[in-house]
């Protein structure tokens, strides 16, 4: 079952990175690999559903709390995004005879934009324990400050995609149209979209450890 999950995981990031450029793929495709993220969002719901059953169990820590409100604001924009794309559907929802409306392509844009940011932060949340293993080899390797170059440059790169894309505008609606440059390779990108994950993630990740950490040192005192 801890298997099925995970693939399922790493499909449903896969699709979403696919999904941000709807410039790139036909848009019959695109509404088609929405439709299966969908189904695999209720599926990942369903073989997570002990979760659920914990939310108003035990204490709440930074850590719990921090995790709780991530899922809850995914879970929304997720919902947003199922809503919307029925509304604004060209192809695969076209037999409803729904209007497109000016509502429904804006909600389509904030939650879009809004699952790709917390999706980045649940994914670095949820692999923290391989994160910590990584970290421990790289001290015990070679090529430990190689790396952390490495990163550092994949970071500065994705400083430059977020604010190049504008991810902030599509966020708090600042604009109402998503405009792509049609001429840039498909490969150039989704490279520009992994690298803004790469860096929301560890930003994610030092929020995390200086929360804790900020916690752990209150209750020691």
């Amino acid at each position: 079952m801890k298997i099925i999950r995970m693939l399922i995981d790493i499909v449903m990031f896969i699709l979403m990175l696919i999904l941000m450029g709807p410039h790139i793929t036909d848009n019959f495709i695109h509404e088609i690999l929405g439709v299966t993220t969908f189904i695999l969002f209720i599926i990942h719901h369903i073989l997570n559903v002990r979760y659920y059953k914990t939310i108003f169990k035990g204490k709440y820590n930074f850590t719990r709390i921090f995790m709780l409100v991530i899922d809850i604001g995914l879970f929304i924009s997720m919902l947003g995004m199922m809503v919307s794309s029925i509304i604004i559907s060209s192809d695969v929802f076209a037999f409803l005879n729904i209007p497109t409306s000016e509502f429904g392509r804006n909600l389509h844009l904030a939650s879009t934009a809004w699952g790709f940011f917390l999706v980045a932060m649940h994914i670095c949340l949820h692999l923290n324990v391989l994160v910590y293993k990584v970290k421990n080899k790289l001290k015990s390797s070679n090529f430990e400050y190689v790396a952390y170059l490495l990163l550092i440059a994949v970071l500065i790169y994705g400083v430059y995609s977020f604010i190049k894309h504008k991810l902030w505008e599509d966020m708090f609606l600042l604009t109402h149209f998503k405009f792509f440059d049609y001429d840039q390779s498909p490969i150039l990108f989704y490279l520009e979209i992994l690298s803004i994950v790469i860096l929301i993630a560890t930003i994610t990740y030092l929020i995390f450890k200086f929360g804790s950490r900020k916690k752990a040192k209150k209750s020691a005192e």
